[in-house]
């Protein structure tokens, strides 16, 4: 399997054009990149390793963060969302879909996101995660669906849309259509299913 960090690392030759180009319509060429992370929040999720190792979830939390930082000092201006699905809570725009949960919109990373995504780390993290969330049904269709929303008041012509999806699930789609937004980039990861069983 690639690596994670093979996903969002910016082509130089996509970065050429300068922010204020005009093009076609009311968009702006920019050279921006933007990156939808979709995080399974199921129950499964959160389960430790053996030997106390950290859950699946706590490990993509650092893998968001380590993208956040990087974004940061390397590429402010792309965009980055964070998005739960399979979550009992619902937030996203009008609410229009079930068991999806926006926690950062489309927008530049900042200071603020990372603290965000510190709070959600750990035991406490998976603790703050349950009572903000929680653990729901999972219609990936939906998170989909949502997911492509977001670019829906973005006035920038981006040079990638890419999404990648944190999952435990072998078939994570569970029968829904699989398709990302609009000319996307769609990669799945899929983490190794945890040992212990729910009870």
């Amino acid at each position: 399997m690639p690596e994670w960090n093979t996903y969002y690392t910016n082509e130089e030759e996509d970065e050429e054009q300068e922010e204020g180009e005009q093009s076609a319509g009311d968009y702006k060429n920019t050279g921006r990149d933007s990156l939808v992370f979709l995080v399974d929040a199921s129950k499964e999720m959160f389960i430790k390793g053996e030997d106390g190792q950290p859950s699946n979830f706590d490990m993509t939390m650092q893998v968001v963060r380590s993208v956040y930082t990087s974004k940061i000092i390397s590429s402010h201006r792309d965009l980055v969302a964070l998005v739960f699905y399979g979550t009992e809570q619902s937030k996203n725009p009008r609410n229009s879909f079930k068991h999806v949960y926006v926690y950062h919109d489309l927008d530049e990373p900042g200071a603020k996101r990372v603290q965000d995504v510190d709070a959600l780390r750990g035991n406490k993290g998976a603790q703050l995660a349950s009572e903000t969330m929680g653990s729901g049904e999972t219609s990936l269709g939906d998170a989909l669906w949502c997911c492509a929303n977001l670019y829906s008041d973005i006035k920038l012509r981006l040079s990638h849309k890419r999404l990648m999806i944190f999952t435990c699930r072998d078939e994570p789609h569970m029968g829904d259509s699989c398709e990302g937004p609009s000319g996307s980039h769609l990669s799945p990861v899929t983490l190794k299913k945890p040992v212990s069983s729910l009870t």
